[in-house]
C-alpha cells in the first residue's frame, strides 16, 4: 500500500470507469488496473466490481475510499504548509557587536548566508556595556561582547557563552625605541609616551585608573577606527593600549605583523586587564531555528 494508491482510490471513487480514472490520473489503464488488483489482493477485499459498462464500488470499497480521501486531505495540508514555510522570511537577527567587529564573525556570517540565503542579520556595533543593556531591554536579540572581571556582575539575568579570551597589551611599532625593552617597562617611561587610543569604554576606564594613580598620560588622538590608530602609531611613534584579540582578529591585515607587544604588569589593575569574549542572550528569548544555528555557530575569537 502506498500514497499513489490512495490517490488512485480517490479518483476511482469519483468516476464510473477505469479508463476515465486513468485518463484523469494521466497513467495507463493497464497500470491503474494492475495497481487496483495488487491493493485488493493485499487487503483481501473486493473494493470495486468491474463490468463491461464500468465499475461499481462495494460497501468495503466505500469505507476504504473514505479513508483514502482523508489521507489525501492530510497530504494536501502538508503540501500547503510546506509551500507557506518556503515563502516565510525570518525577521533579521538584531545582533550587537562589540567594538570593533571581529573578522571571524563576518567570515561566519558569509559562510552561513551561503548555506542559508534566506537568513538575514542586522549587526550593530556598540560598546559591550551598551550591548548588555540592549539585550536586557530587547533592543538586541543577542550580542557578542567583551567583559572583564570588574564588570562581570553586569551579566546578571543573562546567559553568557564564552567564545574566547583577551588581555590589554601595550603596542608600538618595531622601530620604537622601547620595542626591545624587557617587560615590565618602567612607569616613568610609559608616561613619556604619546598615546593613540581606540575609543572603547573599557580602554577609557582603564586609562582613567592609570592616570588617577600614576598621573596624566599624553593622549594625542582617539578614534573608533583601528586604521587611524595604527597610522598614528606609525607616523608619530605613538603607543597604544589595545586588547590583543582586537588587534589579531580585526577586519583587515593592515600592519598586522608590524606591532610589538608588551605586557602591562607594571599596573596593578588585574581585574581590568583580562577579558572573556562571549555571546549573551536573555533567558527565554525565542529565536528562529536559523537564528539559533547562527548564534551557536559563532567560532572562537583568537
Amino acid at each position: 500500500m502506498n500514497l499513489d494508491q490512495m490517490l488512485y482510490l480517490t479518483e476511482l471513487g469519483k468516476t464510473k470507469t477505469i479508463s476515465q480514472a486513468a485518463k484523469n490520473l494521466n497513467i495507463s489503464q493497464a497500470g491503474l488496473s494492475q495497481s487496483l488488483d495488487k491493493l485488493e489482493e493485499e487487503l483481501g477485499l473486493r473494493l470495486f466490481n468491474r463490468t463491461r459498462s464500468g465499475i461499481t464500488i462495494t460497501e468495503a470499497g466505500k469505507q476504504v475510499v473514505a479513508h483514502a480521501k482523508a489521507i489525501e486531505n492530510q497530504l494536501g495540508l502538508i503540501r500547503q504548509y510546506s509551500t507557506q514555510q518556503r515563502t516565510v522570511v525570518d525577521p533579521p537577527l538584531r545582533f550587537g557587536v562589540m567594538n570593533e567587529v571581529p573578522n571571524s564573525l563576518l567570515n561566519w556570517l558569509l559562510q552561513f548566508q551561503d548555506q542559508h540565503s534566506q537568513f538575514k542579520a542586522y549587526l550593530q556595533e556598540a560598546s559591550s556595556i551598551q550591548i548588555i543593556k540592549g539585550v536586557k531591554t530587547g533592543d538586541y536579540d543577542a550580542g557578542l561582547i567583551a567583559i572583564n572581571k570588574a564588570h562581570f556582575a553586569l551579566l546578571e539575568e543573562l546567559d553568557f557563552t564564552e567564545v574566547g579570551q583577551g588581555q590589554f597589551k601595550l603596542y608600538m611599532t618595531p622601530n620604537h625605541y622601547l620595542a626591545d625593552h624587557p617587560d615590565p617597562i618602567p612607569i616613568s617611561l610609559i608616561r613619556e609616551q604619546e598615546f593613540a587610543l581606540f575609543i572603547d569604554d573599557y580602554i577609557s576606564e582603564y586609562v582613567g585608573k592609570i592616570e588617577q594613580r600614576y598621573g596624566a598620560l599624553n593622549i594625542i588622538m582617539q578614534s573608533t577606527s583601528f586604521r587611524i590608530v595604527l597610522e598614528t602609531m606609525k607616523k608619530f611613534q605613538a603607543v597604544s593600549i589595545i586588547r590583543n584579540s582586537q588587534l589579531h582578529n580585526r577586519l583587515y591585515d593592515f600592519e598586522k605583523q608590524a606591532m610589538v607587544e608588551h605586557n602591562l604588569d607594571m599596573f596593578d589593575f588585574k581585574d581590568d586587564q583580562a577579558f572573556r569574549y562571549g555571546i549573551i542572550r536573555r533567558p527565554g528569548k525565542q529565536l528562529t531555528n536559523l537564528q539559533t544555528q547562527f548564534v551557536t555557530g559563532i567560532g572562537r575569537i583568537q
